[in-house]
């Protein structure tokens, strides 16, 4: 196992941090909480599923109600109701790429490896969806990667590091059943930015960025 491992969602946050910014996600990244609390995991649930129904928005509707009817009581509880609300009701101004809505595909069942490794550095990817596209009769490879976080909304260049490994995660995994990853299936969905973003068809240069930020992540995880 890894004695250096990172998120992809934090990757994303460690390329545009200051120093101690990065020290205290790295930290997080070594001495993560014993309990972890999955944050929005309905709203995220009925995302994956409306995608997977071709952009049908009636799991995304019947996800709203759900949540309205729930009574939380504890603050983190309150919270995460009203987010995951709001996160709905702004994916269903989205459009699915028009990959996505030209062209048939498939949901595949997700490997049991859910990370691939960089400079030993293990980035934990953990897709939400597998896609199979299929266009003109050929079969191509894709995922997505959701993101929700009112607070913390991606740019460009961060959606860029999350779909890139996303693609890099998936090329690696499938590299053995003849089918090919396109760049351009990969897509960072940032619900509060209301943007799909794809990775960038010339990948080497940011697979090269992100190598240096896990060197650097390698660097600083001994001192924190």
């Amino acid at each position: 196992m890894p004695e250096y491992k990172i998120s992809v969602n934090q990757l994303a946050s460690f390329s545009i941090s200051s120093d101690n910014k990065k020290r205290s996600i790295v930290k997080q990244q070594k001495n993560p909480p014993k309990v972890l609390i999955a944050r929005y995991g309905l709203a995220k649930a009925r995302i994956r599923k409306a995608i997977a129904n071709y952009g049908n928005i009636q799991p995304i509707l019947d996800g709203i109600q759900e949540l309205k009817n729930k009574n939380p009581e504890t603050p983190l509880a309150i919270v995460d109701k009203a987010v995951s609300i709001e996160a709905l009701e702004r994916f269903i101004k989205m459009k699915l790429p028009s990959f996505l809505q030209d062209n048939i595909y498939e949901i595949l069942k997700k490997p049991k490896i859910n990370s691939f490794i960089v400079s030993e550095v293990e980035i934990i990817v953990s897709a939400d969806l597998i896609i199979k596209v299929f266009i003109d009769g050929q079969a191509f490879l894709g995922g997505v990667k959701i993101h929700i976080a009112k607070g913390n909304v991606f740019d460009r260049e961060q959606a860029k590091y999350v779909s890139t490994c996303l693609y890099q995660y998936l090329d690696l995994m499938f590299e053995n059943t003849g089918i090919v990853v396109l760049p351009e299936l990969c897509l960072s969905v940032d619900v509060f930015a209301e943007t799909f973003f794809t990775a960038p068809t010339e990948i080497e240069k940011t697979l090269e960025d992100i190598e240096t930020m896990c060197i650097e992540i390698k660097r600083i995880w001994p001192n924190v």
